[in-house]
C-alpha cells in the first residue's frame, strides 16, 4: 500500500474476525481530527480547556497526524500526535490524560489512514515518554 492509498478496514480482513474486531493490536496513521484551531484571545483558550487532557491544552492545533493503536476489540488504545515534522506533539493516555481518541466511541472501522509496524510506534511511545495509567 502507498502512502497515498487510504487506508480501509478491509485491507486487513485477514487479521479481523467475523465481529469485525482485530485479533491483535493495529496501528495507524491518520489525518482524522487535525483541523483544529489555535485559540486566537482569551475566550477562546478558556473556551477550548479540556479538563479530561490537561497536556494537551493548546497544542491540538499543532497535530497533522495521529498514530493510534487499537486493542483487540477494535476501540483506540494508545494515541500519539505528531506535527508537520513528524515530531512528538503529544500523547496519551497517561496518568494525567485520559486521550482525544479513548473518548470518542470510535472503533477501527471508522478510521480512514495508512497502517504503521508496532516496532514504529513503540519507537515513538517511548521517545515521547508517556508513562500510561
Amino acid at each position: 500500500m502507498s502512502a497515498n492509498d487510504s487506508f480501509k478496514p478491509e485491507t486487513l480482513a485477514g487479521q479481523l474476525d467475523s465481529d469485525v474486531r482485530p485479533l491483535k493490536p493495529i496501528f495507524l496513521r491518520t489525518q482524522l481530527a487535525t483541523d483544529f484551531r489555535k485559540p486566537s484571545n482569551g475566550w477562546q483558550r478558556m473556551t477550548a480547556i479540556d479538563t479530561a487532557n490537561p497536556s494537551y491544552r493548546g497544542k491540538c492545533h499543532l497535530v497533522r497526524s495521529w498514530l493510534i493503536e487499537f486493542d483487540e476489540s477494535g476501540r483506540p488504545w494508545r494515541e500519539i500526535g505528531l506535527d508537520e515534522s513528524g515530531a512528538i506533539v503529544i500523547a496519551g493516555p497517561s496518568k494525567k490524560d485520559y486521550g482525544l481518541w479513548l473518548d470518542t466511541g470510535m472503533h477501527y472501522p471508522d478510521f480512514t489512514g495508512d497502517p504503521v509496524t508496532e516496532l514504529y510506534f513503540e519507537q515513538m511511545w517511548a521517545a515521547a515518554g508517556v508513562s500510561a495509567p
